[in-house]
């Protein structure tokens, strides 16, 4: 077939003169894709792709764009998140005229939340979330209970309000306590709920670093030594930094500062965590934690007692002023998909005082927004 001279007559339709000869030449460009666009290919190919020297070679993207602003739900590629992101993908675009979507920062996807020390151990990163959590919990014989164990039923909240500021709630729940001096209780646990901000917000060198706080309201069952005193403030500050884009650091510090320092203790507490992807999915995890009482509370039915409950219970113990617990852990994370993760861990203390943690299971599934 004549292709110069069919083009040749197809341009005069448009009454445009092109001779065979000048047809032979456009059909000559046309053969093969033009150099811009073979150049901008190349570009974006993941092959020829270049990588910031902050993340290293072979870094997976971290999803810098999602969550920077109102666009649609597959914009962050949650097409797996099933009916609770459509409940969120509503509420979403309901608020969004109000400058938030309730979306993830997206640019840390490859961090892995802490797991043990869950109430106040704070993610750096703003996220929408809902972590579903299970604690089981043995109690040692030595201790003032006499032995036993407890079980720990919550749902922990953060909901990201811009990439930047989230509101937390990460304590609330249902509490078990078989005890062998007690007879067996159950009561809902105190609620805790506050904010954090992202002070610096590094996606270059994947480094964060924020402050917040918690309240713990008193509202919880005296059956299961909670609903004590008149409120206790915890404010904290949270760092993350990735290494080598398969390596985490994740550490916070705070305090937990009753409003009434007589019916509860007073202390500080810090938090260290590592993690490490060994597939793109599984990330294998430590962390240690450190709870150092700096005032001994004054409740009547504890004074004298040289022990406290650690992160879940304060009894307001009279004498517990100076003392210091450490604990370390080890357990994983599984990321099912971009919305859905597992984990767990055991947990076990390193110093002789252990009050009323012998060993600790932390189980958790989660859904990210």
């Amino acid at each position: 077939m004549n292709f110069s001279g069919t083009l040749a007559t197809a341009v005069c339709a448009f009454g445009v003169s092109m001779s065979c000869a000048q047809a032979d030449d456009l059909l000559a460009q046309l053969s093969g894709p033009p150099q811009e666009l073979i150049a901008l290919a190349d570009a974006e190919s993941p092959e020829s792709a270049s990588v910031s020297p902050a993340m290293g070679a072979g870094c997976r993207p971290a999803g810098s764009q999602c969550g920077a602003g109102c666009g649609s739900w597959m914009d962050c590629g949650s097409s797996d998140a099933g009916l609770l992101g459509d409940v969120f993908d509503t509420l979403g675009t309901a608020l969004c005229p109000l400058g938030t979507n309730l979306k993830s920062d997206r640019a840390f996807d490859r961090f892995i939340e802490p797991v043990t020390n869950s109430v106040f151990f704070e993610d750096p990163r703003s996220r929408t979330r809902i972590r579903f959590l299970f604690i089981n919990q043995t109690i040692p014989e030595s201790s003032l209970l006499q032995g036993g164990d407890l079980q720990v039923y919550g749902m922990e909240v953060a909901i990201a309000l811009t990439d930047r500021l989230s509101f937390i709630a990460q304590k609330d729940g249902y509490i078990e306590l078989q005890s062998d001096l007690l007879p067996n209780r159950e009561g809902t646990a105190d609620i805790a709920t506050g904010f954090k901000y992202v002070l610096i917000r590094d996606v270059e060198n994947q480094f964060l670093l924020t402050g917040g706080f918690q309240y713990e309201w008193s509202n919880g069952s005296s059956e299961v030594f909670q609903g004590n005193g008149d409120g206790t403030w915890n404010p904290f500050l949270s760092v993350g930094k990735e290494f080598n884009c398969d390596t985490h650091f994740v550490a916070a510090v705070g305090g937990h500062f009753p409003s009434d320092p007589s019916a509860e203790s007073t202390s500080l507490f810090y938090s260290l965590h590592l993690d490490h992807a060994v597939t793109d999915n599984l990330y294998a995890l430590w962390e240690m934690n450190g709870l150092q009482y700096t005032r001994s509370g004054r409740a009547t039915a504890f004074q004298g007692v040289d022990e406290e409950g650690g992160d879940l219970i304060n009894l307001g113990s009279g004498d517990v002023a100076g003392n210091h617990i450490l604990t370390t852990a080890f357990g994983g994370t599984y990321k099912f998909n971009p919305n859905w993760e597992a984990a767990a861990a055991y947990e076990f203390p390193l110093t002789k005082r252990n009050d009323l943690l012998d060993e600790r299971l932390t189980v958790t599934l989660s859904f990210v927004y």
